[in-house]
């Protein structure tokens, strides 16, 4: 089993290669940058939201990746919605092996926060693909986060209970 981190867009290769380690730590399984860039889907875009639709580009990676036992983290500059929602930080399948964040609403001029947001919400999504859910504690990493404030209380730490079960799965 391994982690891809995967570009979909255009996406600077530094700031992906950034992730792969602490990813690793966190998980504890291997963590590998994709050489590929991954096209975002036209239909995904709403020209009425100036948006992406986060479920049509997780379908692309779907059909077009193949995925065996690892789990593969979507990166995009693109702003994402998903329904019912007026933005998204990202999306997963729960459980699965795809996941998608979205950079636009985390980027920062502090270079450090930028990174542990990023980390945060690729943290998150990977964990609902591992088969977590939403967590009540919100200092846990699977707190949903329906602001990038939130992101930046809980942090990419999961709480005790969530570490428990994402390792007795």
């Amino acid at each position: 089993m391994e982690i891809f981190i995967q570009s979909i867009g255009t996406v600077e290769k530094k700031l992906l290669k950034e992730l792969a380690k602490p990813l690793e730590e966190i998980f504890g399984i291997k963590c590998s940058v994709s050489n590929d860039i991954l096209e975002i889907p036209e239909r995904a875009y709403n020209p009425s939201r100036d948006q992406y639709h986060s479920t049509e580009i997780l379908y692309s990676m779907m059909n077009i990746l193949k995925v065996g036992s690892n789990h593969i983290i979507g990166i995009t500059e693109v702003d994402l919605y998903a329904s019912r929602l007026n933005f998204v930080l990202g999306e997963a399948e729960y459980p699965g092996h795809f996941a998608i964040i979205s950079l636009h609403r985390l980027k920062s001029p502090n270079k450090k926060l930028f990174l542990k947001r990023v980390l945060t919400e690729a943290v998150h999504e990977l964990g609902h693909t591992f088969g977590l859910p939403h967590c009540g504690n919100h200092l846990c990493v699977m707190h949903f986060s329906n602001s990038v404030v939130e992101t930046d209380i809980k942090g990419p730490g999961f709480c005790s209970d969530c570490l428990s079960n994402l390792f007795n799965q």
